[in-house]
């Protein structure tokens, strides 16, 4: 069951994004599953994400995953008319969401002052790599950058193996979560009578966050976090440990779970063991217990062990690859996969009394609502004519033939 399609606690928020690739289109489309009025300015060749490996009809499953439930109007902006059409469009919203370079929007005549003296109760959202100060402004701003500049590369592997990028954008898409718990804060404060008129966001303020702990105690002590490769530091057992067919991973970080390993392997031995009789000398001694481990796991397959584990209430899980891991039964009871226009799309992480929130459209294609748009900020056909430079003649002709809802 989903809601039904008057479900919108953001409806009648209009969101202006002039944000390209992941973070900023992916908190923005959070935004428009909420029911905002998410209306996208894309340059006359699109956002690069619409061209990403991995197709979908010519446009990538990236940028329809981002992109799902916006409008996209195409100006270029590089264009006097260009720029007095946005201008009149951000005169209409609630929120600008932009993710240019620090100083583009200023230069284009779209920034800050400019767009709040047409709109003074405009909140302004500004989504950079490393901040718009001196230093920070001068660093491109790209995923396995953040990640790689915040340590994370160095946190990621196993010992001896390069630095190495956590594979999901986990950057882009924590920063994009951000943007949306933001600009919903801000709504609510405003409607609490606290004013805000500006957000910052940069993409190496997500990856200081996703790494906070560990970043505490690296800027006390001076050491750099320990690479675990399947595991964890803090405890141990608490990794992937190899089987006859596979992986298992467990997961048993105190003392009453470690005892419970040591009965499913049959080996009080190990209980007795100096080298781990504690968390923190099996911690110290992660190899050598990676080893015993994986000795006596390796006489059996993965899935029988499962429920010698179980027996014992330790927690282990399969190590699943990703195509197994979307068709397995939790997938199908967490109705993870929800239809976007013949697409299976992973559908937000809220189930709402028990009902997850329908995808308000599929992804625009490219200006295919330009000139609804136009119209409705009162342009006429003449003046529809004249901006044809300025938003390409195949956005005005097409728009109208082309998937809007």
């Amino acid at each position: 069951m989903t809601f039904p399609p008057d479900f919108a606690p953001l409806r009648g928020i209009r969101i202006v994004e002039l944000c390209t690739n992941i973070a900023g289109p992916f908190g923005a489309m959070i935004l428009a599953q909420l029911g905002a009025d998410v209306i996208k300015i894309e340059s006359p060749t699109g956002d690069d994400s619409r061209h990403y490996a991995s197709p979908l009809n010519d446009v990538s499953v990236v940028h329809r995953y981002v992109n799902a439930g916006k409008r996209s109007l195409v100006l270029d902006l590089k264009s006097q008319k260009g720029q007095e059409a946005a201008l009149r469009l951000i005169g209409t919203a609630n929120v600008l969401l932009q993710s240019m370079r620090p100083g583009t929007l200023e230069r284009l005549g779209l920034g800050k002052e400019a767009t709040r003296e047409i709109n003074p109760s405009l909140l302004y959202y500004d989504v950079n790599g490393f901040g718009a100060g001196a230093v920070g402004a001068t660093l491109p701003g790209y995923d396995p950058l953040v990640q790689a500049f915040t340590g994370i590369m160095e946190m990621t592997g196993h010992d001896g193996s390069p630095p190495t990028r956590c594979a999901p954008s986990v950057i882009d898409l924590g920063t994009g979560q951000w943007i949306a718990l933001g600009v919903v804060a801000a709504l609510m404060a405003r409607h609490a009578g606290q004013p805000v008129e500006e957000i910052e966001t940069a993409l190496v303020d997500t990856g200081f966050n996703l790494a906070a702990y560990q970043a505490t105690s690296a800027y006390v002590t001076g050491v750099r976090p320990p690479r675990a490769g399947s595991g964890n530091p803090i405890a141990a057992p608490y990794e992937c440990y190899e089987t006859q067919d596979g992986y298992l991973l467990i997961a048993a970080a105190n003392q009453r779970l470690w005892l419970g390993v040591t009965r499913a392997l049959d080996a009080p031995e190990l209980a007795d063991d100096p080298r781990f009789l504690s968390v923190a000398e099996r911690s110290g001694n992660r190899q050598e217990l990676a080893h015993e481990l994986s000795d006596r796991l390796r006489t059996r397959p993965t899935e029988d062990w499962l429920p010698v584990f179980a027996r014992e209430r330790v927690p282990v899980g399969r190590v699943l690859g990703l195509e197994q891991a979307i068709k397995t039964n939790v997938a199908g009871e967490r109705r993870t996969m929800l239809d976007s226009d013949g697409v299976p799309l992973v559908r937000l992480p809220w189930l709402i009394d028990d009902r997850e929130i329908p995808w308000q459209r599929p992804a625009p294609d490219l200006g295919a609502h330009t000139e609804a748009v136009l119209r409705d900020l009162g342009y006429d056909g003449q003046e529809l004519a004249e901006l044809s430079g300025a938003v390409t003649c195949a956005s005005l002709s097409s728009s109208s033939t082309s998937r809007a809802t």
